[in-house]
């Protein structure tokens, strides 16, 4: 399976580190050559193209109309949303995931596609109902 990550972060190269452990190809977009260079020492690969995500030439030239899944896994809902909008526009049809910081702004990324919708990731949300389900524990 192809995968294309968008977000070099500790995620993205956790998520990468991972994910080609699985035998999948993955590339990684990632706007900031220091950290693009730093993953590539790390993970002994080349698997990264330096550039910003929400630019579509540099998602193209990253092979986003061949990937089967797009993550969005950038610190900024805006520039996840951009990205998960270019994805959503090629004709291949990637299945997409966003991560999303703002828990506020998870409706709209869900409100983008409701025969093939976006997976949402929020970690507030995960760590608010794991935090909410032990203090219902606790309390039983």
């Amino acid at each position: 399976m192809f995968i294309l990550i968008v977000g070099g972060g500790k995620v993205g190269s956790h998520l990468t580190r991972a994910l080609l452990q699985q035998d999948h190809e993955v590339v990684v977009v990632e706007k900031a050559e220091r950290k693009a260079k730093a993953m590539e020492q790390l993970l002994e690969r080349d698997v990264t193209v330096v550039g910003d995500g929400c630019d579509p030439e540099v998602l193209a030239q990253a092979g986003v109309a061949r990937a089967d899944v797009v993550v969005a896994d950038t610190g900024d809902d805006e520039d996840n949303l951009v990205v998960v909008l270019i994805a959503k526009k090629q004709a291949n049809k990637p299945r997409c995931i966003a991560r999303v910081n703002n828990p506020r702004n998870k409706m709209i990324f869900e409100s983008l596609d409701a025969e093939d919708p976006v997976t949402v990731i929020s970690s507030t949300e995960i760590i608010l109902n794991i935090l909410n389900e032990h203090v219902q524990a606790m309390s039983s």
